[in-house]
């Protein structure tokens, strides 16, 4: 009897442990970590945890998942030290750079899309200013110049000079074939009377000084009326026919035109300045910007005692410069 009795109290007793090691195999849960990276808020660790009953299998712990779980570990620290967030700083020294090659680059690359579009417009602006009163510069020249060509004469003027008789005019002869040395005389005659002599035929001074100064007047051929050096109304000093002034006023405009279109270089050169100047101040705000984020979130940690994971309350803080 007593023999009987103690058989099944032994049964009992391997029944218990057997039940008790079920009960604490559905009680053991299967820990995962997964560490992945994010640019904009570094990395990130995630866990998943299945319980033993979900996923069928159970690993054994052996060397291998200790130096898992050491691995875990420091990823895991490492990650709580990069959670300083920082942007990827720009180079003031490329943006000024850019701005001064095309006005508003530097802009674009320091990420001020509205400045980048108003530097480049104005400089689109300069250069199409430059290029629409240069070129109406250009049509007025040509139409003086021809308008000149057509109606001043060299030699009607040095028949002017000769017939009115003024000093050194006698050696001057107006039938003189050669030009150049038709014009040699009458700067002889041109010294000893006025202010001005006659520059070389087709110079930009040629056409200026035959529409400016009173003694060149008297070489268009169709002036209403023929300057003299008498005095009176017609006195050359002061005389000014409509077809002097006409050509003087029409010179004038294509100036005019010209002096304009000097605006669109000006305000480009200026441009390309500021807006380097600009670039530097853009990119080193960009650089300089700070950036608070926070957040709150139960984060799971990993013992390097016990090897457990435990939820703990944590307060992200992440400053870029």
């Amino acid at each position: 009897m007593k023999i009987k009795l103690s058989a099944s109290i032994f049964v009992l007793y391997v029944s218990m442990l057997v039940l008790s090691s079920a009960v604490n195999a559905q009680d053991i849960t299967l820990q995962k970590l997964s560490i992945s990276s994010n640019y904009s808020r570094g990395l990130i660790i995630e866990d998943k945890i299945n319980t033993a009953a979900e996923n069928k299998t159970m690993p054994l712990l052996n060397t291998q998942d200790l130096s898992a779980k050491y691995f875990i570990e420091n990823r895991f620290q490492a990650a709580e030290d990069n959670m300083q967030v920082k942007k990827k700083q720009k180079s003031v020294g490329l943006g000024v750079l850019l701005s001064a090659i095309i006005p508003g680059a530097g802009e674009l690359y320091g990420g001020n899309y509205l400045k980048a579009g108003i530097f480049f417009g104005i400089e689109v602006l300069a250069w199409a200013t430059f290029a629409y009163f240069t070129g109406k510069g250009n049509t007025k020249q040509d139409e003086y110049q021809a308008y000149a060509d057509e109606n001043w004469d060299v030699r009607t003027y040095a028949r002017w000079l000769k017939n009115e008789g003024f000093s050194e005019s006698s050696g001057i002869n107006p039938d003189e074939p050669n030009r150049d040395i038709l014009r040699e005389q009458i700067m002889v005659c041109e010294r000893a009377n006025f202010s001005h002599t006659m520059p070389e035929y087709g110079s930009q001074q040629y056409y200026e000084l035959i529409g400016k100064y009173q003694n060149f007047q008297a070489g268009w051929k169709n002036l209403t009326h023929v300057p003299t050096k008498a005095a009176g109304p017609y006195n050359y000093q002061t005389y000014r026919d409509p077809v002097f002034t006409n050509y003087a006023a029409d010179r004038q405009k294509a100036n005019d035109f010209f002096d304009y279109a000097k605006v669109g270089p000006i305000t480009a050169i200026v441009n390309h300045i500021l807006s380097a100047a600009d670039a530097a101040w853009v990119i080193s705000t960009y650089n300089n910007k700070i950036k608070l984020e926070t957040g709150f979130r139960m984060q799971n940690r990993v013992s390097p005692y016990t090897y457990q994971i435990k939820q703990f309350p944590t307060f992200n803080v992440a400053v870029s410069f």
